[in-house]
């Protein structure tokens, strides 16, 4: 049943019987899904995040451009579209390098994550809910020690960053 609906999430709370017969209380979170896109340009080995406020943790944040897909909206034009309204940048050529469940002890979102490969300039045009007050460009050794002091600790983030490393390195 649910008990609560928020902007974006309803909370439901129900008792199921679980594959091996015990039946309990779930709390579970109806959360659209989402995707995420680290913007990369090669050549100078960078890449670009925004610093975005995040009321729920009440604290400034270093991330990859993100949001939640739209009724329909196909994922890839989903990415090009936060990246735009974000960082001002454009998706010329976008790889998908994977997706998983956010958080599925509670939560039902399934995040997508994609790499933007040198974009070009775009234009910023941010909802009034996104208060990001800088869009940061970080070399890719100062982006992994930033990791490794805990001065980017958004999860999505930390593993796009992973995965452009080794991406790089294969080159």
């Amino acid at each position: 049943m649910t008990i609560c609906r928020g902007r974006r999430v309803y909370f439901e709370s129900s008792y199921e019987t679980l594959p091996n017969g015990v039946s309990i209380l779930i709390d579970r979170v109806i959360f659209p899904n989402s995707v995420a896109i680290l913007p990369v340009f090669r050549r100078e080995e960078r890449i670009v995040l925004i610093r975005q406020y995040r009321p729920t943790i009440k604290k400034w944040i270093l991330e990859a451009p993100a949001g939640t897909l739209r009724e329909g909206e196909d994922p890839i034009e989903a990415a090009k579209r936060e990246l735009e309204e974000e960082a001002g940048l454009r998706a010329v050529n976008i790889e998908e390098v994977g997706g998983g469940y956010v958080s599925p002890g509670y939560s039902t979102e399934y995040l997508k994550l994609y790499i933007a490969w040198d974009p070009l300039e775009g234009r910023i045009s941010r909802e009034q809910h996104e208060v990001i007050d800088k869009v940061v460009s970080l070399d890719m050794r100062e982006a992994y020690r930033m990791i490794s002091r805990g001065e980017i600790e958004d999860i999505k983030t930390i593993l796009l960053i992973h995965t452009v490393i080794l991406r790089l390195n294969k080159q």
